[in-house]
């Protein structure tokens, strides 16, 4: 008997998401109409909170089940988000750790504004608890602390209007998508006279190897598409490959080794960085090549070219490097 991943319309992500929020919509509507509700004395009962420091009890439902169906609503509404988040970062790769937030953090803030919202008291104790508590994690994506705040949002939203909840996850959603089908704000292509200035503001520095090269990748590579990175990548591998006296006459016409992928590590030590995550890629990788590094803002960051062992996902990089104890490492992207 097929199971529900086999149906055409579950292996599609959107599909999925449309008909999850279909579902899941006639359900919330259903179900409300059978919960009895009271507006007025929903107003009263929040008014009276901001004059007193002990709890209100709720009106229309127990406390018990008030949380429990708002952490529901926060779940049902950030899964969709998590779905659409998997899809659009499939090029790039993504975290598994932040897939799973995206699903805790609004469940758990759900849960938090049921507590305190009938409470000034309570609020103010919150944020004070919160404000003594120090996290250290970084984002490879600035999308990724984007879609945090969203979850965040969601579950705050299932906490006191459920009915927001899924404005924002519909409206985020739809958001992403459309970033993402579009390619908005990729680069142009590099072409006509701005392509001849550039290049000729890099062989102006032709005459010393180390320099040429850091110019021509500033000046020209930096602004190229992916396309014409690819096509250039493959010209001059043939054009090395005819240079070199040494190989043979059938050699030269070899492809390109092609790496599937580019590991970015953001760190404060290179030296350090490299002699600890190094030995660790002959479980990740099928081959891999150090490609060098960069500066960005107050880090180096070592570039890879890697090619992923059959059983090896992003999540499994991400989260295995990351687990390296007293490492300098900053970050870990996969593009």
């Amino acid at each position: 008997m097929p199971g529900l991943s086999d149906l055409p319309v579950w292996r599609n992500m959107i599909a999925r998401t449309v008909l999850f929020y279909v579902v899941t919509g006639a359900i919330w509507l259903y179900c409300r109409e059978l919960l009895p509700a009271d507006s007025a004395a929903a107003v009263t009962q929040a008014t009276t909170a901001l004059q007193q420091t002990g709890p209100v009890p709720l009106a229309p439902l127990p406390t018990a089940v008030a949380t429990v169906v708002a952490m529901l609503t926060a779940f049902v509404t950030a899964l969709p988000v998590a779905w659409i988040y998997t899809m659009t970062r499939r090029k790039k790769g993504f975290q598994q750790s932040v897939v799973q937030t995206y699903l805790i953090l609004p469940v758990v803030a759900a849960a938090i504004v049921v507590m305190v919202k009938t409470s000034l008291a309570l609020a103010f104790s919150l944020g004070g608890i919160v404000a003594a508590v120090r996290f250290r994690t970084s984002l490879d994506d600035s999308k990724d602390a984007a879609g945090i705040f969203v979850v965040i949002g969601i579950g705050m939203a299932a906490g006191v209007a459920p009915e927001v909840a899924w404005v924002i996850s519909i409206g985020f959603n739809v958001l992403m998508v459309g970033l993402w089908a579009s390619d908005f704000g990729k680069p142009a292509a590099l072409e006509g006279k701005m392509a001849e200035r550039k290049l000729e503001r890099a062989l102006a520095t032709a005459n010393r190897t180390g320099m040429f090269l850091a110019r021509m990748d500033d000046e020209v590579l930096k602004s190229m598409s992916p396309e014409q990175l690819e096509a250039l990548a493959d010209r001059a591998w043939r054009r090395r490959k005819r240079n070199d006296p040494d190989l043979a006459d059938g050699e030269a016409t070899e492809e390109r080794p092609h790496y599937e992928r580019m590991l970015r590590v953001r760190t404060v030590d290179v030296e350090r960085a490299r002699a600890m995550i190094e030995p660790r890629f002959g479980g990740l990788f099928r081959h891999w090549k150090y490609l060098g590094s960069v500066k960005e803002n107050d880090l180096r960051v070592l570039e890879y070219g890697v090619t992923m062992a059959d059983t090896v996902t992003p999540g499994v990089v991400s989260d295995d490097l990351g687990a390296i104890p007293d490492s300098p490492l900053r970050g870990v992207e996969l593009r």
